[in-house]
């Protein structure tokens, strides 16, 4: 399985533009239905901080490469904020699934 993980932060009063690209992303990818994928949005805590992870089966192709919804959004993270934010890798050491 791969993991990537995106966080930025971004100012309080786009918070609500922020959470309404989400829903427009993950409606798109529910019409796209790709499958072997695992894909989560997260505001964390009460803040302007958000947390993305995408998991990917094992060879699987990232299907978020071929939404354009998804290129958008990636577009809008770096105006929200500030500056690109690309994924970064992640070593899972632990996941309980059931």
């Amino acid at each position: 399985m791969s993991v990537q993980v995106v966080r930025f932060s971004t100012d309080a009063e786009r918070t609500p533009e922020v959470e309404n690209a989400i829903g427009a992303l993950f409606a798109a990818l529910e019409n796209a239905a790709p499958t072997g994928v695992e894909y989560t949005a997260v505001r964390v805590g009460e803040g302007a901080e958000f947390l993305l992870t995408l998991r990917l089966a094992d060879g699987a192709a990232n299907p978020l490469l071929q939404l354009p919804e998804a290129l958008t959004f990636r577009a809008k993270v770096a105006e929200w904020a500030g500056s690109p934010v690309p994924p970064q890798p992640v070593t899972v050491l632990g996941r309980y699934a059931r």
